[in-house]
Order: C-alpha cells, then structure tokens, then sequence
C-alpha cells in the first residue's frame, strides 16, 4: 500500500491564475467554494470586471496592477502561498473551464495516499501538435505524460527549496526539471478536460508552437 502523508483539505491552496476570464471563472470559484477548498485567485490586471467581482464574493486574490503573463502570475501565486505556515500543498488550476473542479477531490486523495512532491494532472488530448510531440518526448525519456498542464499539484516545501531558480521563459517546465534533477518524486494521474469555449490566452498560434518545441531542449541534451 503506497505510504500516505496524513494531509488535511485545508492544507491545500487552490492557486488561479486568471485575466479576462470573469464568465469561467465565477462558475469555477463558485464549484470549489462548494468543495469547501481553500483557494487563491491571480487576478492579472482584467478589465472585464474580475476585480469588482472577486471583491463583491469576498473571494481570496491578488490583483497584479498591470498585466504580467501566467508565468508571472504563477510565480506570484507560489511565493504567497509558500509563506502560509500550514499549507503543504498548492494546486494550479486554469480558469478557462478546461479543467473539471471534481478533479481536484481526485488529486487531493491522490496527495493523501502518496509520497510525492509533485502530481501532473494529464490530458488525454491536447491544443497543438507540438504538445502531442513534446509530451510524447517526454513520456520516452522522464515518464512525464503532459508537461504543459495546468494542473499540477506542488509540494510547498519543495518549491520553497527551489524557488530562485523558477524562470518564465520555459511555461513552467522548467520546474519538472529542477524536480527531476533533484529527484524529487512526481507521479502522473489522469484528469478529464472540456473543450475551449473561447480563444487560448497563451498568444499567436505560431509564436505559441514554437515557444513548445523549444522546450525540446530539454529531452534532447
């Protein structure tokens, strides 16, 4: 029986990065309130309404003053919530609905069951070819089934430990590496996804897909 860590719910913190986001997001916060889940909005400079909202719902944010990415936001999200003495856990969830709110229960047993640092929630389908080929990659060589989720659960502890070494350039994956090079443990579990019902906010098409096949790199060296 795999070794278990005797989390609590309120040990984990729900962290969303959202910009212009406001329909998704009020039914995604509405979904984990009911959960009874701590979390955490980034609220990155939206003017569609999302701060007015989030202040009217008492909900938990940050508001960025200017519009920084999701990189950026996330980053901030991390080094908020590693200052919070009782979280052992922080789980990143987008806010454009593609991602199912049931799932965090899924990952949260998953974290109270096992011994991990580091859990990728995985897609069975992506955006881009370029995620299916780097994921593919990834498979191969780190046993890594989706890289570029946005669902992924963190160690607290272990982020700390590796926090000023988190770049913006990677999408985030450069901390599977830093992980992996550490040999911090990181396990997969499947998560279900609905389609997009607007446009991705990662950027032009083209400039997006080669950004992805950049992080080749690191399956390459």
């Amino acid at each position: 029986m795999p070794r278990g860590n005797n989390l609590e719910k309120n040990q984990v913190i729900i962290l969303i990065p959202s910009y212009n986001e406001i329909k998704t997001l009020k039914k995604i916060c509405l979904e984990i309130k009911k959960l009874h889940l701590n979390f955490l909005v980034i609220n990155d400079a939206s003017n569609d309404g999302t701060l007015q909202w989030l202040k009217k719902k008492k909900i938990n944010y940050i508001n960025n003053k200017k519009n920084i990415g999701y990189e950026n936001s996330i980053i901030i999200g991390m080094n908020y919530i590693i200052k919070k003495p009782n979280s052992k856990y922080l789980i990143t969830f987008d806010a454009d609905d593609e991602h199912q709110t049931r799932d965090l229960i899924k990952m949260i047993n998953f974290l109270k069951h096992n011994s991990v640092d580091m859990v990728i929630g995985s897609r069975s389908k992506f955006n881009r070819l370029s995620e299916y080929i780097l994921s593919f990659l990834f498979f191969m060589k780190f046993n890594i089934k989706d890289p570029l989720s946005g669902f992924k659960a963190y160690s607290v502890q272990k982020l700390n430990k590796i926090k000023s070494k988190i770049s913006t350039n990677f999408y985030l994956v450069d901390i599977i590496m830093i992980f992996i090079q550490k040999n911090f443990v990181i396990k997969n579990i499947h998560i279900n996804t609905k389609k997009r019902t607007d446009s991705s906010r990662v950027g032009n098409i083209f400039f997006t897909n080669i950004k992805i096949l950049s992080l080749l790199r690191f399956v390459l060296k």
